[in-house]
């Protein structure tokens, strides 16, 4: 009787740590993505001065080879992104990349800022009066994405992004 009586103890509390020990495998708040099209929508609204812009998620068939006009990540490290730029050819661009780990948004921000340096280049060479617009991007982080914002109001499509990801959560 004692040695049931103590093995249904010992199950018991076998049990409990095996429920405790799966409490802590769900991701949290900040791993879930965003909606990068009700994102993008958010974004393109928040600067009214913005040209026409062209956009694509990476929902499009082709997004792999879409992405590398703006990153040179791997591709298994993204888990989606969004791309807007300026159908007129100016320096208005938009791009952010939601990756897999959070770890991963540093190195995700390096290569917009090395995708900010070839546009600089190139409008250095065709269209120098997009130069300085261009040289007032800003490339940052927040959670797992990587931002890339040339605009003249990028401020204010910062502040559309940081209130965005704040309600999705």
């Amino acid at each position: 009787m004692k040695t049931r009586h103590l093995l249904s103890l010992l199950l018991a509390g076998l049990l409990a740590l095996a429920l405790c020990g799966c409490s802590g495998n769900e991701p949290p708040a900040a791993a879930r993505t965003a909606d990068m099209e009700a994102l993008q929508t958010a974004l393109l609204a928040a600067d009214p001065s913005l040209p026409e812009m062209r956009s694509i998620t990476g929902k499009v068939e082709d997004a792999q080879k879409l992405f590398l006009y703006v990153s040179d990540l791997p591709y298994d490290k993204v888990e989606d992104f969004l791309l807007s730029y300026s159908a007129e050819g100016k320096a208005d661009e938009i791009a952010v990349i939601a990756v897999k780990d959070p770890a991963d948004a540093e190195e995700a921000a390096e290569t917009l800022r090395a995708h900010l340096e070839q546009r600089l280049t190139l409008f250095r060479q065709y269209t120098p009066d997009q130069v300085s617009r261009a040289e007032k991007a800003l490339v940052f982080t927040q959670d797992q994405y990587a931002v890339l914002l040339i605009c003249d109001g990028n401020q204010d499509v910062k502040a559309a992004l940081e209130d965005f990801l704040a309600q999705a959560q």
